[in-house]
C-alpha cells in the first residue's frame, strides 16, 4: 500500500477502492484499528454507490508513522487526515469516521470546514465523557502481546467481544483473519496507548459543533457497550440540520446485514450536499 507524506511531514499509509473519477470519501478508523478494519467488501459497496473510497492508517498504527514521544491530540490526527487529502489532491472530500475516527472527523470538519463536503459520524461522541465502556477498553489494553499470527487472531477475537452486535451473528472468521492481518502489518500496543491518551484528552466540542454547516448523518447502535447512545443524541442536537439514525441490535461495529442501510444513509447524506 502506498505511503503519502503530508505537508506537515507525517507519513500516512493509505489505499483507494473505486473509480478515481468518482467523488472521494475518506474513511477514518477508530482506536488501534488498521485501515483494513474498513472491510474491503464494505468499501466496494460504497464504491458501487458512486464513491472513490480512501482508507488510511492513523498515526501510531499499521504502516503509518510512529510517534514514540506521544503528546499529540485528536487535532493532530485531524491534521494528518487533512494533510492526506492535500497530498492526494482530494480536498474537498466526503468524510466518515467511526468511534475515535468520528472524533477525528468532527475535529477535521471544525478545523478545515472547506475540506469536508459532508460528514458521517458512526458510533462516536462529542467528548470522552460518553465513553461508558472505558473499563472494557482498559481490559483490552492489559492483555498480553501475541507471539504468533494465530495468537494474534484469537486475541483480536477476544478484544472485539465487547464490540459485537447483540442483534446480529458475529463474523468470527473475519475477526480472526483481521487479527492475523494486523499482526502481519505490525502490532504496536504502545502506539495504541498513545492514541488512547489522545482520546481521553478529547474535550467537549458541543459548543463548536453548532458552527458546522455541511450535511451530517449520525449512526449509532442501541446495543453499543462502549459509547453511549446519548452521544448520538448530543451530536444530533448540536449539529444544525443533522440526521440521526439509531440502529436496533447494532453494537460497536458494522454488522454485515446492516451494510446496505449504512451505505444508503451515507450516500443519501452526500446527496443532501448537492440539493
Amino acid at each position: 500500500m502506498p505511503i503519502a507524506t503530508t505537508p506537515d511531514g507525517v507519513r500516512v499509509c493509505w489505499d483507494a477502492i473505486g473509480d478515481p473519477a468518482d467523488p472521494p470519501l475518506l474513511l477514518i478508523q477508530g482506536l488501534g484499528a488498521h485501515l483494513l478494519g474498513w472491510r474491503a467488501e464494505f468499501c466496494r459497496e460504497l464504491a458501487a454507490a458512486g464513491f472513490r473510497v480512501i482508507r488510511f492508517d492513523n498515526r501510531d498504527v499499521g504502516r503509518s508513522q510512529r510517534f514514540p514521544d506521544g503528546g499529540y491530540g485528536i487535532a493532530d490526527m485531524a491534521a494528518d487526515a487533512h494533510g492526506l487529502l492535500l497530498a492526494l489532491d482530494l480536498a474537498p472530500a466526503h468524510v466518515a469516521g467511526q468511534s475515535m475516527g468520528g472524533a477525528i472527523a468532527q475535529q477535521l470538519a471544525l478545523d478545515h470546514p472547506t475540506a469536508v463536503r459532508s460528514l458521517g459520524l458512526v458510533y462516536t461522541a462529542p467528548s470522552a465523557d460518553y465513553l461508558v465502556g472505558r473499563d472494557l477498553v482498559d481490559e483490552r489494553m492489559e492483555l498480553p502481546r501475541p507471539r504468533t499470527r494465530a495468537e494474534a487472531g484469537e486475541l483480536y477475537l477476544r478484544n472485539e467481544g465487547p464490540c459485537l452486535s447483540p442483534g446480529y451473528p458475529a463474523d468470527l472468521a473475519w475477526l480472526r483473519e483481521l487479527g492475523g492481518l494486523m499482526y502481519d502489518r505490525g502490532l504496536d500496543p504502545e502506539g495504541i496507548e498513545r492514541q488512547l491518551a489522545a482520546v481521553t484528552a478529547f474535550g467537549d466540542r458541543m459548543a463548536d459543533l453548532h458552527d458546522l454547516a455541511m450535511p451530517t448523518t449520525i449512526l449509532h447502535g442501541d446495543g453499543d457497550r462502549l459509547v453511549s447512545t446519548d452521544a448520538a443524541t448530543a451530536l444530533h442536537e448540536a449539529i444544525p440540520g443533522s440526521r440521526l439514525t439509531v440502529l436496533p441490535g447494532m453494537g460497536h461495529e458494522l454488522p454485515r446485514p446492516l451494510w446496505p442501510q449504512i451505505v444508503a444513509e451515507l450516500a443519501t447524506n452526500t446527496r443532501r450536499e448537492q440539493s
